[in-house]
């Protein structure tokens, strides 16, 4: 079932689900082509590409008729995991580089950073020849033919007027029923799981900005300054876990130097989150 555009030219909800697949397709087929160029950051942009979709096909679940939807997200999934090893270490290595002091043992840190480099250089590789493979080319047709003729409820029949404004409105009560729950001492995992929501309200905010105007652009810069706190936040735990887990192999090793300086590195990472976490909590209490 297809949109037809509504009377006195309102956009249906139905078309703007095709506008945004069509445009996340886009999207991932130029990631894919800096991936094939091997353009710096290619890696990063297909994992945002496929977020992106990800989130979209969320947000307009509710107009989506049968399963296929459910099937594209699973294969998105599956493509963004695929590179998410690279990226991370393309990220705990470069916070480990910036975060060298004079204090730390030159010859550790260059072991560190070596190891850590070697570890990305395998991982882009293997998300490399995962992107490039068979199974992304089909997942960008299916992506392709999607738009063109996205099977549909009669709720898509709404306007986007009218449907619009309830669906980013979902989107930011969930994050913040999570986001108010947060407090200094709250876990890791709670944390991050707040930035994916931040990332989630973001995205329907861009989605539907054509249509809400100044009230989703706010939105979105907004979600957009929540998420590259609860990100970097995100990164230092990231980091931290990837360098307790070196300390790990080098005390199997007895070598407890390095191991030291393992630990008195994964300790900065940790102090990092502090001073994020309260500036988060203040940005967000004051929003």
């Amino acid at each position: 079932m297809t949109a037809e555009a509504g009377a006195g030219g309102e956009l249906l909800v139905g078309e703007l689900v095709g506008k945004a697949i069509g445009k996340g397709a886009r999207r991932l087929t130029k990631a894919v082509g800096m991936v094939e160029r091997g353009d710096d950051d290619a890696i990063h942009q297909v994992r945002v590409s496929c977020r992106r979709l990800r989130s979209d096909l969320k947000l307009f679940r509710k107009v989506l008729a049968g399963d296929w939807s459910n099937e594209l997200r699973d294969e998105l999934a599956w493509l963004a995991n695929s590179c998410g090893e690279a990226r991370d270490l393309e990220v705990i290595a470069e916070l480990v580089r910036d975060g060298v002091t004079s204090e730390d043992e030159p010859d550790h840190v260059a072991t560190i950073l070596g190891t850590l480099t070697v570890d990305l250089e395998r991982a882009g590789a293997r998300s490399a020849e995962i992107v490039l493979g068979e199974r992304t080319a089909l997942l960008v047709d299916d992506l392709e033919a999607v738009a063109a003729s996205p099977g549909l409820n009669d709720k898509a029949k709404k306007t986007c007027a009218e449907l619009l404004p309830k669906l980013l409105a979902s989107a930011r009560q969930k994050f913040d029923e999570s986001a108010d729950q947060l407090k200094p001492w709250t876990p890791d995992d709670d944390w991050h799981e707040v930035r994916l929501l931040a990332k989630r309200l973001r995205y329907a905010a861009d989605t539907t900005a054509s249509v809400l105007g100044d009230e989703a652009r706010e939105t979105a810069v907004q979600a957009a300054r929540f998420q590259e706190l609860l990100g970097q936040h995100q990164d230092h735990c990231a980091a931290a876990d990837a360098l307790t887990a070196l300390a790990k192999e080098a005390a199997a090793q007895s070598d407890s130097e390095l191991s030291f300086t393992l630990g008195r590195l994964t300790e900065r990472h940790r102090a990092a989150r502090k001073p994020l976490r309260e500036e988060f909590l203040s940005q967000y209490h004051r929003a």
